[in-house]
């Protein structure tokens, strides 16, 4: 399918607005009319749960006027943008994709999303997701199933799903998603787009529906990793370090694990391969071979630090389980179910394992003889999920982004051949850096697509 609109880099829109050539209000009207394509009941895709123009208008309305009155306004100003439905925004229902267990008025915007509003950007609506963001393929049992922008029969992955969709279909230049163990990267990759988890504990949480408080982060989806960097600005991400990054023809140095081509499906392994090989022929890229630290350990670590975790704070938020047994749909019953018996102590021994296996790649880094700029690694063993596949989807797509989100690193998840869509380009690679470097990772990222190309 061919987008909607093609938006300017976001740079380039907040300049004009800024100039006046061009109104936010003008930005967020043709947003809006856009969305409507994809709002719950078009037969075309459930992109956005809701869509609020009153809401969005009065703040594009405001920028205008601050603008008129030559005032200064914030750096993303008349940027409109699209929220996952586990964040919230005041006044406004969060459902987290679960409308018949949990649907509040939030009384407050969470920081994360607040903050984006005060340098200018507008949210105009919330979009679909997995249930309580528990999944990675863009399935909603209550809203309906995202579909893919590139594979019609296909679904968008998850759980950032409508997110993922409305940047890849040009709805919006940018949106918000969240990541516990892929749900930025998987959608990303498999609309053809670039996602970033940033690193744990880069700020405050609050407003935004936890699925694993330990796991959890919140992060931008954009079309170009130019416009990724711009979104984040220096107030994004406040523990961010400003480091120095090298510009010139400098060999960029890649750590991965050949063990982990095993995980992948041949379709996929080969895209994998094709991709290295292309880096590497140019001879300003060098893959270092490492061992690294056994990942179907540290995804059942992490399945039990998400499960015991979200089990908890479903108690807290909804009740008893079994209350809401005609409420959830069976991936998220199964979860809690299954989560139920997981005590204190199962969960203190899984995050002393995360933080060794973590500590593992935060000193990789400088390790000698075999320092390393950033890692790689397949995201997923397969392309988009088919619908029919679903019920088997779940293992296999997050025995790769699940452990690599563990450590904690920022993460970039881009489809593996950029502008080739297909089940097997569209699986995408994890491009991992040092933890708080963000800037210095889409950098080097960067510098591998101009290689690539």
């Amino acid at each position: 399918m061919i987008p909607y609109y093609f938006w300017p880099p976001l740079s380039e829109i907040v300049t004009q607005v800024k100039s006046g050539t061009i109104t936010a209000r003008s930005q967020v009207v043709k947003a809006l009319d856009l969305a409507k394509n994809e709002i719950l009941g078009s037969n075309v895709s459930p992109t956005f749960i809701s869509l609020h123009s009153a809401e969005a208008l009065f703040l594009a309305d405001r920028i205008d006027s601050q603008i008129a009155r030559g005032e200064a306004v914030g750096d993303l100003a008349g940027i409109p943008i699209a929220v996952k439905d586990n964040i919230d925004w005041a006044g406004l229902i969060t459902s987290a994709g679960s409308p018949r267990a949990y649907s509040k008025k939030a009384l407050q915007t969470a920081p994360v999303l607040q903050k984006l509003i005060d340098r200018g950007a507008i949210p105009i609506g919330k979009t679909n997701l997995n249930e309580w963001a528990v999944g990675l393929t863009g399935e909603s049992v209550h809203y309906g199933d995202v579909i893919n922008p590139y594979l019609d029969d296909c679904l968008s992955g998850g759980s950032s799903s409508g997110s993922a969709r409305a940047v890849a279909m040009g709805i919006v230049p940018a949106a918000l998603g969240s990541d516990t163990g892929g749900s930025i990267r998987m959608p990303a990759a498999w609309c053809g787009i670039v996602g970033l988890r940033p690193s744990s504990n880069s700020f405050s949480l609050d407003g935004v529906v936890p699925r694993s408080r330990t796991l959890d982060v919140v992060g931008p989806l954009t079309k170009t990793l130019d416009d990724c960097a711009y979104f984040l600005g220096d107030l994004f991400l406040p523990n961010a370090k400003q480091s120095s990054i090298s510009q010139g023809n400098d060999l960029i140095r890649i750590g991965w694990d050949p063990e982990l081509l095993r995980v992948l499906s041949t379709d996929v392994r080969a895209a994998f391969t094709q991709w290295m090989n292309t880096l590497q022929h140019s001879q300003r890229v060098f893959f270092v071979e490492q061992q690294w630290p056994s990942l179907d350990l540290a995804t059942q670590n992490a399945l039990v630090v998400l499960q015991k975790e979200f089990y908890d704070d479903f108690l807290l938020m909804c009740g008893d389980v079994d209350n809401f047994s005609s409420c959830l749909g069976n991936p998220v019953l199964n979860e809690l179910r299954n989560s139920k018996n997981l005590k204190s102590a199962d969960l203190d021994q899984a995050l002393s394992a995360l933080r060794r296996f973590a500590a593992y790649f935060e000193e990789a880094f400088d390790a000698p003889n075999k320092e390393v700029d950033l890692f790689a690694v397949g995201l997923t063993p397969c392309g988009p999920v088919v619908q029919k596949d679903l019920p088997n989807a779940a293992k296999p797509l997050r025995e790769l982004s699940l452990a690599m989100g563990a450590t904690g690193l920022p993460i970039l998840g881009i489809p593996l051949i950029a502008g080739v869509y297909s089940a097997e380009s569209l699986a995408g690679v994890q491009l991992i850096g040092r933890k708080h470097h963000e800037h210095q990772l889409i950098s080097v990222v960067k510098r591998l697509k101009k290689v690539n190309n």
